[in-house]
């Protein structure tokens, strides 16, 4: 019995690794971005290309925008072809745009790559937040599903890395085989029973699911089989006849408003606390704020300590729910940000420093405040305020709408995303480096609000529990269920 639940856990675990490979080549094409900024908006640069502060601002946003075209087209675009075959055909365009970087020598080319890139990074997210929750098990769905930021922050991480111990254009390069190692692994896998079902492949949908359940027999995963088969047939006949109108009317209904209203919220949150902006800003904040040492350690510093905290995530929301963890996070994020608005101010500091963007050495006794506050702030954003919003993406949605929802939510992400990094700047020339970071405490304070009052726990709970309580069948409580499976 033992040996079947471990099984049963690896094939599950399996799938997700191999797809989280593709979400770890994304999150390094947006890492990349702060590579990019620490190595050509320095005024005394040796390379050809340099960019101002005004182009710098459209450095960090460019790709943002990208991915919010990608990421509104994705259920689109990607629901027809399948999860699996939507994720390996687009580490094609992946590999490309790292092929662009490593051979660009003028400014337009840098903007067409990480455009290429941004379109990609958002295609992807339909088909990789849709296809965890289809493959998992209610027990550990929530665990997995925050792999998926594991392996974004371990992205960020191994870029800052990369990008810290080589030439920007040669890490272009290395990052290139992230792509061809994503491609290989996902054509392993198989799809997910529910997309399966929706194309009437019913057999096909069985021996995919035998897989996930531990390279079992198909006779022993036919009840799970039919309960899913029942619960998809009794969404498919909640509509009229006529397909078109029906696909139409599903999204003004409210399971899909409310958790799409509550995804976005979270999303547009989690932007507005500077989460974004401390990944593409992280080398110059660091010594505009006079850290004790070198600007690039300092960012693989920052990312280690997201990757540390996307860890910590698993756990909490193991162990205590996805609400708990989200409040907290907030709660803690809240003291960060108005740490650093404190210490700005104290320091004096007004402006971010691009004209001496060089690490400078600097003995005093609180110099390396900046570098805890900064790895704190690293941290706290992945224990919780970015990976919530991307959980509950996954598995708000019914099954009819899930592939576009999770697309038109993660464009808001996007789009909240490029607003939030485009005005960074413009923010901090009006209300000073330290006013904006404690706007940034204000807004985390109303997001712990908003997460106290509208967020239900789902840890635990089936994709049919879940569905049913945003249309109003069922309600879930602010306790997570605990599982009684092995």
């Amino acid at each position: 019995m033992l040996r079947n639940v471990n099984m049963r856990v690896l094939s599950q675990l399996a799938v997700v690794t191999a797809k989280n490979l593709l979400m770890l080549t994304s999150t390094m094409s947006f890492a990349y971005v702060g590579v990019l900024i620490a190595s050509l908006s320095h005024i005394n640069s040796e390379e050809v290309i340099y960019f101002d502060e005004y182009e710098t601002s459209w450095i960090s946003s460019v790709e943002l925008i990208a991915s919010l075209v990608g990421s509104t087209l994705s259920g689109i675009v990607t629901e027809p072809l399948g999860r699996k075959v939507s994720m390996m055909m687009l580490t094609i365009p992946s590999l490309i745009s790292w092929v662009l970087f490593h051979f660009a020598d003028e400014k337009w080319q840098i903007f067409a790559a990480l455009t290429l890139q941004g379109v990609t990074s958002g295609l992807i997210e339909a088909p990789i937040l849709s296809y965890v929750a289809e493959v998992t098990e209610p027990h550990l769905r929530g665990t997995l599903s925050a792999t998926v930021l594991v392996s974004g922050s371990f992205g960020y991480f191994v870029e800052f890395l990369i990008g810290s111990l080589l030439h920007w254009k040669l890490a272009a390069l290395v990052s290139a085989a992230m792509p061809i190692v994503a491609f290989c692994l996902l054509s392993q896998v198989p799809e997910t029973p529910y997309w399966l079902l929706s194309r009437n492949k019913e057999d096909e949908a069985r021996r995919s699911l035998a897989w996930l359940r531990g390279w079992t027999t198909i006779a022993s995963i036919e009840d799970e089989f039919q309960t899913i088969r029942k619960s998809f047939e009794n969404h498919e006949n909640n509509g009229v006849a006529s397909s078109c109108v029906r696909r139409t009317k599903q999204f003004a209904r409210k399971n899909f408003v409310w958790p799409f209203t509550l995804v976005s919220l979270l999303f547009a949150w989690s932007n507005f606390v500077g989460v974004g902006t401390l990944t593409y800003y992280a080398a110059i904040i660091s010594v505009t704020l006079k850290s004790p040492i070198d600007k690039y350690l300092v960012t693989v510093l920052i990312g280690l300590c997201q990757f540390l905290g996307s860890l910590v995530c698993i756990f909490t929301v193991s162990f205590f729910g996805k609400r708990i963890t989200a409040l907290f996070a907030a709660s803690s994020l809240c003291v960060t940000t108005g740490a650093i608005g404190l210490y700005a101010h104290l320091l004096g500091v007004v402006r971010l420093n691009f004209a001496s963007i060089a690490s400078e050495d600097h003995t005093d006794d609180f110099a390396w405040f900046t570098v805890v506050l900064l790895c704190c702030y690293g941290f706290i954003s992945y224990c919780g305020i970015r990976s919530i919003p991307w959980i509950l993406t996954g598995e708000v949605f019914s099954n009819e709408t899930r592939a576009v929802a999770c697309g038109l939510s993660t464009s808001v992400n996007y789009f909240t995303g490029f607003v939030a990094n485009k005005v960074y700047l413009s923010m901090i020339s009006i209300l000073t480096l330290a006013g904006v970071y404690w706007t940034y405490a204000t807004i985390c304070f109303l997001g712990f609000v908003v997460i106290y009052l509208a967020v239900p726990e789902t840890e635990g709970r089936t994709l049919e529990e879940i569905v049913n309580h945003f249309n109003g069948k069922g309600k879930l409580s602010n306790k997570m269920k605990l599982s009684t499976s092995l």
